[in-house]
């Protein structure tokens, strides 16, 4: 059963289906989808920030980490470490005040963030927060899979796998991700196509969708489902024809949906959906 959280305001369960599976409105965008590749993907130089490993290991948030290692509280391989944004690997023995610190324990949530939340969770204590509705699920720290922006709401994904959060959030990784998005006026039919068929960037690149559809016919309710994973990238193809997103809500993410779970409510996941994630290529 999904936990509830109290988000104010009134709560109605969503029951809206991933808005591309609508109508006979829907254009695909041409050739093979790039999936991500697990065996190929990059992870940076494998270390992690001292900070991020302390709060990750549900010591405080990392903040609070920050002030420990000023203080000299934490050792790194039996040294004393102070200094500010020092990066640690796998093999290295973390211990706070003796106590040696691991993420041995992993946690994988999806959660249905509301409007008007940030989807941090560093510091569980903080208003309006993904990490203040889910801080009694685990004492660890959870990180956010490809955040969401703070007014947009729909499937979010947490969690203190490192590995994983840094494969699935790396921007040069491509999955699947489906929106319904609300614009400000109706979208043409010329630029619907447009999208699936790509639209260039002021930086030089290229962006397109998978998919997209009109809702039941409404123009100006769209379905789109994307495998681009750079920030904002659906907020600069609108924009870039002249809309705006008034409303922009996740349905699916990696196959992943908020089925279920109203606003404010989080769930774990499934072993298969942790398997899913993990082999996602």
């Amino acid at each position: 059963m999904a936990n509830r959280k109290k988000t104010g305001g009134s709560r109605k369960r969503n029951h809206e289906p991933a808005a591309v599976r609508f109508g006979k409105d829907k254009k695909r965008g041409g050739g093979p989808k790039k999936r991500l590749n697990s065996n190929s993907s990059n992870l940076g130089d494998g270390t992690t920030r001292l900070n991020k490993f302390i709060a990750h290991a549900g010591v405080c948030s990392r903040r609070e980490a920050d002030e420990l290692i000023q203080l000299g509280s934490i050792t790194v391989n039996g040294k004393i470490i102070t200094e500010m944004g020092y990066k640690v690997k796998n093999t290295d023995i973390i211990k706070h005040e003796g106590e040696t610190l691991s993420h041995n324990e992993l946690f994988y949530f999806a959660i249905n963030k509301p409007k008007n939340f940030n989807s941090n969770c560093d510091n569980p204590l903080k208003e309006r927060t993904v990490g203040r509705l889910v801080n009694k699920a685990t004492k660890y720290i959870l990180s956010p899979i490809v955040k969401l922006e703070r007014d947009s709401t729909g499937i979010l994904l947490l969690t203190n796998d490192n590995d994983l959060y840094l494969k699935l959030s790396n921007p040069k990784h491509e999955f699947e991700k489906i929106f319904q998005l609300e614009l400000d006026k109706p979208l043409k039919q010329e630029d619907l196509e447009k999208i699936t068929q790509g639209i260039r960037l002021p930086s030089g690149g290229w962006a397109k969708a998978e998919s997209i559809s009109y809702v039941k016919g409404n123009q100006h309710t769209i379905g789109v489902e994307i495998l681009n994973n750079k920030p904002k990238i659906l907020t600069k193809i609108f924009e870039l024809l002249g809309y705006k997103i008034k409303k922009a809500d996740r349905v699916s993410f990696a196959g992943i949906t908020k089925k279920n779970l109203s606003r404010g409510e989080y769930r774990k996941l499934s072993e298969a959906e942790i398997t899913q994630l993990k082999m996602l290529g």
